[in-house]
């Protein structure tokens, strides 16, 4: 290649570099004109660059994903994990300086909702905390169109959305809406089930999975017990038997009770899984992580039932008869 060529391609080069790096800093200078948007967005533990890039742009933080992340790694930025109240009129430089510092926003409150507990449960924690109105809370669950992922089959479930707000800590505004509050739960739920979905090991499906992952939050004290408890389930299921889940029937009993009543279980429900075979129409709570891994992957075992015991472990049986010495047996030193 002639002396001129080579000249005339290295400029070339220089050239596309430097209307590169016009226009990176242009957009990194004024990268958005429409509306201002304002929003507290979640980066969480070891994002890769690529995917806080998406999470700017899916919150209208950012317009062009890719040019932030070619920013990010000129500058040699470390994105810290936490929450951040963020606009879409910061520079790039400004996101990057706020990323790095991973802080609280001021004025958030937060909230955390326990393992087990039903949608009743969270609306009435948050309608203490001052965050939204209880009535609101469960009329938005069962009437707003959340677009979200799983669905219930049947016409029958109580609420539409149990099993899916996922239990955990969150922070909010006092004035986030009930339906955000909602979104973020759902959200935090697809990230943690679609990380671990792929462990499955039944032939259950997603929805009925999570069916059976409440009932195991419900029934397991121990964290040792609950793929047992779940083996236990689906044992039943595939076997055709009644899942007879005490769990199940107070899930519609108006009051909690610590022992049921012969006449609790005989209570007309699709929930009562005493009268009626395989899952119930919905999950009965929102289980957490483990209960969810427990129902993805059951322990295999010959166990067909299970009887609590004081300390809140299981004495687990093989057979019916196995079972009435046990539940005798248990009984009696309760005495």
């Amino acid at each position: 290649m002639r002396l001129w060529q080579k000249s005339l391609k290295y400029y070339l080069i220089v050239l596309l570099f430097l209307v590169l790096m016009v226009s990176l800093v242009y957009v990194s200078l004024k990268h958005q004109k429409e509306k201002v948007i304002e929003t507290v967005v979640e980066i969480p533990q070891n994002t890769s660059t690529k995917d806080v890039a998406m999470i700017l742009k899916k919150n209208g933080i950012i317009k062009n994903p890719y040019f932030f992340m070619f920013y990010v790694k000129l500058n040699n930025y470390k994105i810290a994990a936490g929450k951040y109240k963020l606009s879409s009129d910061m520079t790039y430089r400004e996101l990057c300086r706020a990323l790095e510092k991973g802080f609280v926003p001021k004025g958030a409150i937060k909230f955390t909702i326990p393992e087990g507990f039903t949608v009743q449960q969270i609306a009435k924690k948050l309608q203490s905390l001052g965050l939204v109105d209880e009535n609101k809370f469960l009329e938005t669950v069962n009437s707003y169109d959340f677009n979200f992922k799983y669905k219930y089959s049947s016409k029958e479930v109580k609420y539409k959305l149990e099993g899916f707000l996922f239990p955990d800590t969150y922070e909010v505004y006092p004035d986030t809406s009930e339906k955000d509050i909602i979104k973020m739960m759902l959200n935090r739920f697809l990230e943690v089930y679609e990380k671990i979905k792929d462990k499955k090991t039944t032939d259950l499906d997603d929805v009925q999975t999570v069916i059976l992952a409440s009932i195991v939050e419900k029934e397991a004290k121990k964290d040792s017990e609950r793929s047992i408890i779940a083996g236990v389930f689906l044992n039943r299921l595939q076997k055709g038997m009644k899942l007879e889940s005490c769990a199940t029937v107070e899930y519609v009993l108006p009051v909690h009770k610590e022992v049921l009543s012969l006449q609790d279980i005989k209570i007309k429900s699709p929930y009562n899984t005493y009268l009626k075979k395989g899952l119930p129409p919905s999950a009965i709570c929102s289980p957490g992580r483990k209960s969810l891994l427990a129902a993805l992957a059951p322990a295999k075992t010959d166990y067909l039932f299970f009887v609590a015991k004081r300390d809140g472990t299981h004495i687990f049986s093989k057979t019916f008869e196995d079972h009435l010495k046990v539940q005798k047996q248990t009984e009696e030193g309760k005495k």
